[in-house]
């Protein structure tokens, strides 16, 4: 009786066993499709928000887009966003210790680290130490820009070497026209930002055209003005930083009084920064 007892109690523990372990498997299966359909609202919640972020920063829909948002939304909707940069000593950071002390670095790092959605942005430098607008547009300098198929141009107006050279008002301006008439010819969905270079010391010596640096820069910012070009003047903003943080032009000048050192190029990169973020 006793064996028979303990077979009826083993074939009850089996029956619990078997039912216990099905209605197991069912709750887990039942857990895994929530688990899945909840894991779906997500994605799809996600990829709403994406949409509606994107429909946000269209250029279309916001006429006065900050750069930083234009770069953003190219990078929402293509697979790499490249700016390219061109000019003369300024762009390829004459006398910063290194490339990232550089305003460009600088620029590159922080616009990266500001949004998520820019952590593919690409910088490309070409500045080229000791050119001047007629360098830059004879040397095929513009072309390399082209190739890169950039969505952002920064154009440093490399005035500095203009007026150092000599080189006439009218051949400066002929060189500007040429060089915008060209980019905005090849690159026709790209947005062009002019900058000009930072101030220097003898900003009032004149060259062997009785010319001095701010007569290039007034003559510049004509044409600049006249043609309706997105512009930065560097060196007014430089200077408006330097007066705000009581600091002289010397102490963020090199020992030429023309190149920026560190410090310098720290100022210049908040000009641009502020600018890109519409400030």
């Amino acid at each position: 009786m006793k064996k028979y007892g303990l077979l009826f109690m083993a074939g009850i523990c089996l029956v619990v066993l078997v039912f216990g372990h099905l209605h197991w498997k069912n709750m887990s299966q039942a857990s895994g499709i929530k688990g899945e359909k909840a894991e779906e609202k997500i994605i799809e919640k996600e990829k709403e928000e994406r949409e509606a972020l994107i429909q946000s920063l269209k250029p279309e829909n916001n006429k006065q887009q900050s750069l930083i948002d234009y770069l953003q939304y190219k990078s929402l909707t293509q697979d790499k966003v490249i700016v390219s940069l061109v000019g003369s000593n300024g762009t390829s950071g004459t006398s910063a210790s290194n490339s990232t002390n550089s305003w460009a670095g600088r620029l590159e790092k922080s616009l990266r680290s500001e949004r998520d959605d820019l952590e593919t942005l690409s910088f490309i430098n070409h500045g080229h130490d000791g050119y001047s607008t007629k360098d830059l547009f004879e040397g095929e300098k513009i072309e390399a820009v082209i190739n890169d198929n950039p969505e952002l141009v920064i154009f440093e107006n490399p005035l500095i070497n203009n007026q150092y050279q000599s080189i006439s008002l009218e051949q400066t301006e002929k060189d500007l026209k040429n060089i915008m008439s060209k980019l905005q010819k090849e690159l026709p969905n790209a947005k062009i930002l002019i900058i000009s270079p930072n101030p220097v010391a003898n900003s009032k010596t004149e060259n062997s055209l009785g010319l001095n640096y701010l007569d290039y820069i007034k003559a510049s910012e004509r044409i600049i003005k006249k043609n309706k070009w997105t512009h930065i003047n560097s060196m007014n903003g430089i200077e408006k930083k330097l007066k705000e943080e009581n600091m002289r032009l010397a102490d963020i000048l090199t020992n030429d009084n023309v190149h920026l050192n560190d410090q310098g190029h720290s100022i210049w990169f908040e000009v641009l920064y502020e600018f890109f973020k519409g400030e």
